[in-house]
């Protein structure tokens, strides 16, 4: 079975944290709005350190201006048709989820029908707004991968909330919370959380976790390893500091 169909199984979730990179360049991109306003915003996601996120300025007239800074070494993804954009480790390959390639990779997973279905469902409708491995970095059984859903924001999608009902759930799906975490961006409160989640024969990956409700949606961005590296548990804390959303 081929690493990418075996990823297709597992379940993913959440954060940690040790310093990214210090070299960076910018990219900048344009989104409507009305207001003027230009901040500076540091970020914590931790095990049990906190962390600096790479400054961003947000300078507003009848368009915005949105400056994210790329460390050394990462790459930007995302854009206007994903609505948001985040600085990745070069190596992460995103996936055409409109593709016919996709469809084959879903078809060939080991996931059952309903599942298939469901995740089908969910790009359709454009829920699951992105999907991005590191092919480089595969094994047998797992290929380290990044994935976005953006969906509806409900009376219940409030960082408080996810502080008590997180663990809750990570806790009914059999994973271990390592730890959760309110973090402050410019564009509001967020929580980071780091879990690791079973995928089978007693084995568990370890998932980093932005959950970032804004105005009417949320942004869920899950970075997720086999058994992280020092250097991954950075990059993959350094990248969700750089989420910036576009809507």
């Amino acid at each position: 079975m081929k690493p990418a169909a075996r990823l297709l199984a597992c379940t993913l979730i959440l954060v940690a944290g040790c310093t990214g990179p210090a070299d960076s360049t910018t990219t900048e991109y344009e989104t409507p709005t009305t207001t003027e306003e230009a901040a500076t915003t540091t970020t914590s996601a931790t095990t049990t350190t906190s962390v600096a996120a790479p400054a961003t300025t947000t300078t507003v007239a009848t368009t915005t201006t949105l400056a994210v800074q790329v460390p050394e070494g990462f790459e930007m993804q995302g854009g206007p048709d994903e609505g948001f954009v985040i600085a990745l480790p070069e190596g992460f390959v995103a996936l055409d989820l409109s593709g016919d390639d996709l469809d084959s990779l879903l078809a060939d997973s080991p996931l059952d029908a309903d599942a298939v279905a469901a995740a089908q469902a969910a790009i359709e409708t454009g829920t699951f707004r992105f999907w991005a491995f590191d092919f480089s970095d595969a094994s047998d059984v797992f290929v380290p991968n990044v994935n976005a859903q953006v969906i509806p924001r409900t009376g219940f999608d409030d960082v408080d909330v996810y502080l008590q009902v997180l663990p809750q759930q990570y806790d009914s799906l059999g994973a271990v919370m390592l730890s959760i975490d309110q973090v402050e961006f410019d564009f509001g409160s967020a929580v980071t959380a780091v879990a690791q989640f079973p995928i089978g024969d007693g084995t568990y990956s370890t998932a980093y976790q932005l959950l970032a409700p804004i105005d009417d949606l949320v942004y869920t961005i899950t970075i997720s390893y086999l058994e992280p590296t020092d250097r991954q548990t950075s990059e993959a804390t350094t990248a969700l500091s750089t989420f910036r959303p576009l809507n």
